[in-house]
């Protein structure tokens, strides 16, 4: 097996976002096309060396091949995520020169962390780095992008100023596209048919990730309320806020261990207490809300 066909597929698998069995599986039907096309050279008279080079370049240029590839497994997806970064950076920036000219007074963490985790997802979407797990990076970015900017349309929407209803309709729109691309990379871009129970999984991450929505909308707006009513106390609030996250990260990694070790009911069983206890939660919050202002 030549070095030079190995190098060259691989720079056209670095560029592609699958699993690594789905990388893997890729790079061998790759190198056995480019083989066969060199062992078809050899056949009609060309050297070693001449077929060696002949058929990397019929094959085609390694850049655009790779970036072909990816947009035929994941189409548009790139094209997201750019988007979404982007926008991100630019919202990020607007809303707090906002609220420092016209509130006076600016949350730096919140920028500080918002355009760390914008360019990270722009980082990563560039492929500045091909030997990262994207799929890791990508799902976990998204995430931690969402719950960020579920933050900031809230200041957003604080801002005293008729700015306040375009900014805030442009963070909706930032935070619809990154549920998007969070139950499209997680569910779908990623195939899970190499795995048992795919099925099962696809089922399972699309409970876990929207309770896991509802219960960062629901931390972050407690959170944002603790800001202004109870600042002497944000330390134990955060910790408290902070237990039903936790909660909910182990009760998701047990759930696909126990589908790994072909548990299933053990899965479901754990999903289905879990979206009991959010649902009662919810609408016991909500009852108190509603109860209360009518009463």
């Amino acid at each position: 097996m030549k070095p030079a066909f190995q190098r060259f597929i691989k720079g056209i698998v670095r560029q592609t976002d699958g699993s690594r069995d789905e990388r893997e599986d890729l790079y061998e039907e790759l190198l056995t096309h480019l083989q066969c096309s060199f062992f078809d050279l050899q056949r009609s008279g060309y050297s070693e060396e001449e077929a060696t080079t002949m058929a990397m370049r019929n094959f085609g240029d390694e850049q655009e091949i790779g970036r072909q590839l990816q947009q035929a497994m994941y189409p548009f997806r790139k094209e997201m995520l750019l988007a979404l970064s982007i926008s991100s950076l630019l919202f990020s920036y607007i809303v707090y020169i906002s609220q420092l000219f016209i509130m006076g007074d600016a949350h730096i963490p919140w920028l500080i962390i918002a355009v760390m985790i914008s360019s990270l997802l722009l980082f990563v979407t560039l492929q500045a780095i091909p030997i990262l797990n994207r799929r890791f990076w990508i799902n976990g970015l998204l995430l931690i992008h969402l719950f960020v900017f579920l933050y900031g349309f809230l200041l957003a929407s604080d801002i005293n100023s008729p700015l306040s209803i375009g900014l805030s309709i442009i963070s909706i729109l930032i935070i619809v596209l990154s549920i998007i691309l969070l139950y499209r990379t997680t569910i779908y871009d990623f195939s899970t048919k190499g795995e048992m129970f795919y099925k099962d999984v696809r089922r399972l991450h699309f409970v876990n990730i929207t309770t896991g929505l509802l219960l960062g909308a629901a931390t972050l707006f407690w959170l944002w309320a603790a800001l202004f009513f109870a600042t002497d106390q944000l330390h134990i609030i955060l910790f408290i806020l902070s237990i039903p996250i936790v909660c909910w990260i182990i009760s998701y990694a047990i759930q696909m261990r126990l589908l790994s070790k072909q548990k299933k009911k053990w899965a479901y069983a754990i999903a289905s207490i879990q979206s009991i206890i959010l649902l009662i939660s919810v609408g016991y919050l909500l009852f108190n809300m509603f109860g209360g202002a009518i009463s």
